[in-house]
């Protein structure tokens, strides 16, 4: 990892506040259409029609976000950023004229635009995840992955609210409104940051430019696994994903259907985890750096796994919301503090793909942890599905510990 002139905090903490701002702007209109969308999807009258306008969206997104990564890394993460930007405000845009004149009761227009949103959002999110490294220093990363997680979970939290509040009002078309101002916002903000990022000639200076697709990718790839604590660390935060995902969005469902707690009340859990991993992750956002940010992140990773295992075990809601927000707030941090050491560990020149990397471990396997958790529960029972899962996240970070490189992994060579 390349030594670069430390900048002053007044100058690191200005334009990362910009990032912050225009992020958050990005990610309550991505909730603001995910709802509307959905929305829009449910009212097509068939579960088939509805399935396949969700998929045009997810499909695409996870099979193109590791290119995504690799046009990030050739072009400039903030080119592709502002690029990826002004496509999605050209298309709420035009969708929005296209949905009034048609009407959303039509099947394939919902079709092109949420596949096209999920194109956009394959390059948009590698870009926009590799930004902050070049806006802090190694060792503030991982307190700036506190503050980006705690906003896209509040930004869930409100987000998903807002958008139906919009849809109420004014239909799809109103959501795609709002979203072309969100949007628009976020790009102004972002825009802002071209004096301080890198150039992308620098970023790229050791690809050719006429390097294929295939090759960047594998060559990304092949830094990953050549970097013993990076491999290992997105291995664990791969595990993490695989195991939250399906107890968090299948079992909790399962388990409020089983012990007839309700729409409500199911809702009522998902905001206790929420709010847990907000509040763990702005606690990284606020404390002092961390000298060894693998060791404190494994061990936040254990408990909230072992917090996983006994959601099931709870004896009635109240106790089952508790380990549901205590894992939330172990998550947060353990999260966090990884992905802060991935990218203090990435070289500048590979830090799209890895992100890409990243953001495929938590989205484009979530459809193969569902699958996974219900076959568990269909073969056993729905604790039995808790706690494999439970234990993937326990067994993961408990061998982590004796792998001595990322044991020993600081966010600086220094």
């Amino acid at each position: 990892m390349s030594k670069e002139p430390r900048r002053g905090n007044a100058a690191r903490k200005r334009p990362f506040q910009l990032y912050i701002g225009g992020f958050g702007a990005s990610l309550i209109g991505d909730q603001i259409w995910f709802v509307s969308l959905a929305w829009a999807a449910s009212q097509l009258g068939s579960p088939g029609q509805t399935s396949l306008v969700m998929a045009a969206g997810s499909v695409p997104r996870a099979l193109l976000l590791l290119v995504g990564g690799a046009a990030a890394d050739r072009f400039g993460a903030l080119t592709v950023a502002l690029t990826s930007q002004i496509g999605r405000i050209l298309l709420m845009a035009t969708g929005a004229v296209l949905v009034f004149v048609v009407g959303a009761g039509e099947l394939w227009p919902l079709l092109v635009i949420a596949l096209l949103f999920g194109v956009l959002d394959a390059a948009h999110m590698p870009a926009a995840a590799a930004l902050p490294p070049q806006l802090l220093e190694p060792d503030d990363l991982p307190a700036g992955q506190g503050f980006v997680q705690s906003l896209e979970r509040g930004a869930l939290v409100a987000g998903a609210p807002l958008g139906g509040l919009v849809v109420a009002f004014g239909g799809l078309p109103a959501a795609m409104v709002v979203n072309v101002a969100l949007f628009s916002v976020a790009w102004l903000m972002l825009r802002s940051l071209r004096r301080v990022t890198d150039r992308p000639a620098k970023l790229s200076e050791k690809n050719a430019v006429d390097e294929s697709i295939w090759a960047s990718l594998t060559g990304g790839l092949r830094f990953a696994a050549t970097d013993k604590a990076l491999l290992s660390t997105l291995i664990v935060v791969t595990a993490l994903n695989l195991g939250l995902a399906g107890p968090l969005n299948v079992g909790l469902v399962l388990l409020s259907g089983e012990r007839g707690w309700g729409a409500a009340m199911y809702s009522l859990v998902l905001s206790a985890y929420a709010l847990g991993a907000i509040s763990g992750a702005l606690t990284v956002a606020f404390q002092k750096r961390v000298q060894r940010p693998a060791l404190v992140a494994l061990v936040w990773i254990m408990l909230g796994g072992f917090a996983i295992g006994l959601v099931p075990l709870a004896p009635n809601l109240p106790l089952a919301a508790l380990a549901v927000a205590f894992a939330g707030f172990a998550f947060g941090p353990g999260s966090a503090l990884l992905v802060g050491l991935i990218q203090a560990r990435t070289e500048r020149r590979y830090l799209g793909r890895v992100m890409a990397l990243v953001n495929f471990s938590a989205l484009g396997l979530t459809p193969v942890a569902y699958v996974l958790f219900g076959q568990g529960v269909a073969l056993s029972s729905l604790d039995a599905a808790f706690m494999t899962s439970a234990g993937l996240v326990v067994v993961a970070a408990a061998v982590a510990f004796f792998i001595g490189p990322l044991r020993r992994a600081r966010l600086t060579t220094d």
